[in-house]
């Protein structure tokens, strides 16, 4: 049978290699499933391992091995938690030895990142004693803004000719421990070389200046000549690029000029955004792939090398048009592979229905600010569960007749967990449909993630044969006659009203009622909450026109949401609309007809906001009492997600996992 995916899936020559298809991992980890171990943990292991079994051609193994006299950093920056391999051990290369070569038994190439997140890099001298060698102004770890600051002339560019023969020193350790290729970060000024390519970033004036392009290209040249000396012709050499950079950096067309200075020692460039965030999409971003375009006018120039492209790829038929019409050669992923660990087996089968929908919340880099890091995906609750998994789940020795109360997220993803482990599953949801609280996203242009999430869900329960009786709101004693073995209850949680004069106003809504029917608010809306639920749906109502003002307790707007990747496009996102504003630091004290009165939490001042439609966005309740009630309906009973505790995708799909796991 002939595959729906014939260009994603057909191999490609590279340099003296054949790619198995056209799809990377690019340089991407579970950060912080890595221990303080200087060497691959059982979780990194299972990991990439998994994304070369699962079908990943190129697999870039994303590791440090370089952060000497790094400094405690706060334990909610991602740098913090970059995995410290200590290369130059005889053990750990045991273990890079072994997994390289398991990736290879599947058929993958292997690729070494050469990253420094400290810009402090091992060289070794021709004496051969390793020495430290810095990037960074004399007294400064991580000069004037840390990973991605500026380097001028204080830096001597002694340095900077030991460094780009670190790079070449580096690829001889990866290519004597077995590795393939490298992969070298030179995209949105993040590391040594694209500072220097920058004229953003690059504030010397000697000869890796930036008063020409030469000059600033010059360091690029000379790493890569150290690289490719000791790559030899058995490995390729990949680039990370940004195609152009904001205002006041090079150009697209510069951006040519700096690939044909490079041309002559690359076999692989991965095209990327000008910046580190705008490169990891979120949903506020309506375009999926929204680089493709600057990898197609590259690719039409006719390089002598494959071009590559990351940001966005998930949809396997998107991607093979896109190689179809040539405008790529290879597709680059990560949260592909991490929100579905067999994401290439299920295109080889022709099951891409089975693709678990990313949502694109880079909550696979981190969550807020306040929140302590651990690795967890939204959609993929396996996922950080890893070194845990064999003391959670248990054998099934019975099939069992199970009910589940709650239609929501939680409730069907807990339906289909039962039924992949062989149980018998009714859903028993008390309104008209599926979906519960993210129904609201069938009207939300930038929910289309959560959309597509809610969909493949309701399609799965259909597919799995899971039995789902809409508009039944059964009671515990209806319950206990039906003869189920175990009753699981997600019901959910309530919208928190507070205990505000006038909240029982008619001009009164909560957050999901007025994103699923926007038809009920007026022209002048003021949301109570400034938290990212009431920034949300303040965004999307202004957007249809209204004028709209958010009135949050914090300081800081939207302090719940993901800070990595994540938080800077939110905050692009809400500041692109102008009938959007923000009273911060406040306290709604009463409900009018047409106005809210707060008070500002520093003086107490009272004032008001004109508003015809008020609503509420403060929280959850979960619904614990109800919940409850159907103890003693079935033998065993089980609560998972809200109505345990109000959470998020995240925290409910972990729930529901980790208590179907034990059935």
């Amino acid at each position: 049978m002939r595959s729906p995916y014939p260009h994603l899936l057909m191999p490609i020559k590279a340099g003296k290699f054949v790619l198995k298809n056209r799809m990377q991992s690019s340089n991407s980890m579970p950060h912080f499933s890595q221990g303080p171990e200087e060497y691959p943990a059982d979780p990194t292991i299972a990991h990439f391992l998994g994304r070369a079994r699962a079908g990943a051609a190129f697999v870039t193994l994303c590791g440090v091995d370089d952060n000497y006299g790094q400094p405690p950093l706060p334990d909610w920056l991602d740098i913090s938690h970059f995995p410290d391999f200590d290369m130059l051990n005889a053990k750990c290369q045991n273990y890079m030895i072994e997994l390289v070569e398991a990736m290879h038994g599947v058929g993958s190439l292997v690729s070494g990142s050469l990253f420094s997140a400290s810009r402090i890099y091992r060289y070794v001298n021709e004496n051969g004693e390793t020495e430290s060698v810095s990037a960074n102004p004399p007294g400064g770890v991580f000069g004037s803004m840390g990973m991605g600051g500026t380097i001028g002339d204080d830096v001597p560019a002694e340095n900077l000719y030991k460094i780009a023969k670190s790079y070449g020193q580096r690829t001889a350790l990866y290519k004597r421990l077995g590795f393939d290729a490298v992969t070298i970060h030179m995209s949105y000024r993040a590391q040594v070389p694209s500072q220097l390519l920058s004229p953003l970033t690059n504030l010397r004036t000697d000869e890796f200046g930036a008063d020409s392009l030469e000059n600033r290209t010059r360091f690029a040249v000379l790493m890569l000549q150290e690289i490719r000396k000791a790559a030899g012709k058995d490995m390729l050499i990949e680039i990370q690029f940004s195609a152009e950079e904001p205002e006041g950096g090079y150009t697209f067309e510069e951006g040519l000029q700096i690939l044909r200075l490079l041309e002559p020692y690359v076999d692989i460039v991965q095209v990327r955004s000008s910046g580190g965030d705008e490169n990891h999409p979120i949903p506020f971003e309506l375009n999926p792939t929204p680089f493709l375009e600057l990898a197609g006018r590259i690719k039409a120039e006719g390089f002598d090398f494959l071009v590559s492209n990351v940001g966005g790829y998930f949809d396997p038929a998107a991607a093979d048009k896109a190689i179809a019409e040539g405008k790529v050669d290879l597709v680059a992923m990560a949260r592909a592979w991490i929100s579905n660990p067999d994401y290439g087996e299920l295109l080889y089968e022709d099951r891409a229905d089975d693709l678990v929908p990313c949502l694109r919340c880079n909550r696979c880099h981190g969550r807020s600010k306040s929140d302590l890091m651990s690795t967890v995906c939204s959609v993929n609750p396996h996922f950080g569960f890893e070194a845990v998994d064999r003391h959670l789940v248990t054998p099934v020795t019975q099939q069992k007749n199970i009910a589940v109360i709650g239609g929501g997220p939680g409730g069907m993803r807990a339906a289909l967990f039962l039924r992949e482990r062989g149980h018998s599953v009714t859903v028993f949801e008390a309104s008209d449909r599926l979906g519960g609280a993210i129904c609201h996203a069938d009207n939300v242009p930038f929910k289309w993630t959560l959309k597509e999430y809610k969909d493949y869900l309701i399609y799965q329960l259909g597919k799995q044969g899971v039995e789902v009786r809409l508009g039944c709101r059964v009671t515990p004693e209806e319950l206990e006659g039906m003869g189920f073995d175990a009753v699981i209850a997600a019901v959910g949680a309530t919208p928190v009203i507070p205990a505000i004069p006038g909240v029982e106003g008619e001009n009164v809504l909560v957050a999901t009622d007025a994103m699923e029917h926007p038809e009920k608010t007026g022209q002048r809306i003021a949301v109570i909450g400034g938290g990212e639920v009431g920034v949300e749906t303040g965004m999307f109502l202004a957007q249809m026109g209204k004028d709209v003002t958010v009135i949050g307790r914090r300081k800081e707007i939207a302090g719940d949401c993901t800070f990595m990747h994540y938080r800077s496009m939110f905050q692009a996102a809400w500041e692109a609309i102008p009938s959007l504003r923000f009273v911060l630091g406040a306290e709604a004290r009463e409900i009018g007809a047409g106005s809210v009165t707060y008070a500002d939490k520093d003086t107490g001042e009272l004032h008001s906001v004109e508003a015809d439609t008020v609503i509420l966005a403060v929280g959850m309740r979960a619904k614990t009492d109800e919940a409850l009630s159907y103890y003693g309906a079935a033998p065993h009973f089980y609560m998972i997600g809200d109505c345990t505790k109000p959470g998020t995708i995240q925290t409910t799909n972990r729930s529901a996992y980790a208590v179907t796991m034990s059935i």
